[in-house]
């Protein structure tokens, strides 16, 4: 009997071993898509932070900004499939920005989880006294410049939309993330903006006005105002979600011990991140991953190829 337990005794740690949840055998580069100071790069930064408190693992964000996400993306795509590289943007990196490209696909990449949704808006400085986007096109076609700031093709693509909707000309600004297109607003280097959430505090300080709500449903903080589907502009709403990605091939216990610490920490009301997403994009988390959200980001990419035909 004395000689079955050292067998009973090696079965039970083989066990053990067999059903141990995955984690990192090193740091984990969590790369940023867009640059600092956006809700992107935020959100990124405090949920490094709160892992690491969470599960014991190191957390080193940097960003690689460019491209809406994706001259990160076509970084990420080349690195060890090992969950220790991961990355962190919105959905159109994966589901727009690989329209046409030579470097990225949507197959590219392991779609591990989003984070959460935007409030994306049509956004003017306060002292344009524009209230309306039917405001800022009667200035346009009275001779006012149009400079509308973006940050990435879908986005600006968007704006082309409206402009030939209502026949004015419109000058693109582009830059690196949400809270480039609020500093161009803010420094009056643009007068018109998209917003994806950051813009929550300038818009309720009143020093930003929202034009028009880019998402299907209007926004909170306008709940009375138009969309862009309202007016006819659009079939469907221009508003992202934050997605976190590693490359092509990475395990399936990686990638749902990765998003099932995400969850825990969004999960928490208590937590920095859940806080900050709760307040700058509400209603808060969204928390699809693995394959549904695979499946939602392909059937992304087969409308906004629709959008690119509109533009073209």
């Amino acid at each position: 009997m004395k000689r079955l337990i050292p067998i009973v005794a090696a079965i039970a740690m083989m066990a053990g071993h067999a059903h141990a949840e995955w984690a990192p055998k090193g740091p984990i580069k969590l790369w940023i898509g867009f640059g600092a100071g956006g809700g992107t790069d935020t959100q990124a930064r405090a949920l490094a932070e709160e892992l690491q408190a969470l599960k014991g693992w190191r957390v080193i964000p940097e960003n690689k900004a460019g491209g809406g996400g994706a001259v990160m993306a076509a970084q990420l795509k080349g690195e060890p499939a090992d969950g220790q590289t991961i990355g962190f943007a919105i959905n159109t990196t994966f589901d727009f920005a690989t329209i046409g490209s030579d470097n990225i696909s949507i197959d590219d990449f392991t779609y591990i989880t989003m984070t959460a949704g935007s409030q994306m808006a049509v956004l003017a400085r306060a002292d344009s006294g524009w209230k309306t986007l039917e405001d800022m096109v009667s200035a346009a076609k009275g001779g006012t410049k149009i400079v509308w700031a973006n940050w990435g093709n879908q986005v600006q693509a968007g704006a082309e939309v409206v402009a030939r909707h209502y026949g004015i000309e419109v000058n693109h600004l582009r830059g690196k993330g949400g809270r480039s297109a609020i500093n161009a607003l803010v420094a009056k280097d643009a007068n018109v903006g998209w917003g994806g959430g950051v813009q929550g505090p300038l818009v309720a300080a009143g020093e930003l006005v929202i034009l028009a709500s880019a998402e299907p449903a209007p926004l909170v903080q306008a709940p009375e105002g138009k969309t862009l589907i309202d007016r006819g502009i659009m079939k469907t709403g221009l508003g992202f979600q934050f997605v976190l990605a590693g490359p092509k091939g990475m395990d399936t216990e990686a990638r749902d011990a990765i998003a099932k610490a995400i969850h825990e920490v969004l999960s928490n009301p208590e937590s920095k991140t859940a806080k900050f997403v709760t307040k700058q994009y509400p209603p808060g988390p969204l928390m699809t991953s693995g394959d549904e959200l695979t499946k939602q980001l392909k059937a992304n990419l087969e409308s906004n190829k629709e959008l690119v035909k509109l533009v073209k």
